[in-house]
């Protein structure tokens, strides 16, 4: 079983190649098959992101893309339930980017 820490370190690497590739995108400095392996992780990221809930896709965008301040949550959560709903967010995004079916 992977641990919150691994699963959080995974999230964010992913988010920081998602956005080194989107650079190299819009410059064309990539070569022809960089191209479409950028093209297809873009759209691996971005479908995942689709099939989050609102809910889940705010947590992942706030911790994760926008790197807000650290306790923007406070305004919509307790400590405890915001771990509890960032641990299922994370869960589903994993999910949805190896291809499985989204549970609702």
């Amino acid at each position: 079983m992977t641990s919150f820490g691994e699963k959080k370190q995974l999230i964010s690497y992913l988010f920081v190649l998602w956005g080194q590739c989107k650079m190299v995108s819009e410059n064309q400095r990539s070569e022809y098959k960089d191209y479409y392996y950028n093209h297809d992780f873009d759209r691996l990221m971005r479908h995942a992101l689709s099939q989050l809930n609102d809910e889940q896709k705010k947590i992942i965008t706030k911790e994760f893309m926008e790197k807000t301040s650290p306790n923007w949550y406070l305004e919509y959560y307790s400590r405890s339930s915001f771990y509890r709903h960032k641990h299922q967010s994370m869960d589903t995004f994993i999910r949805c980017l190896h291809g499985r079916k989204m549970l609702k």
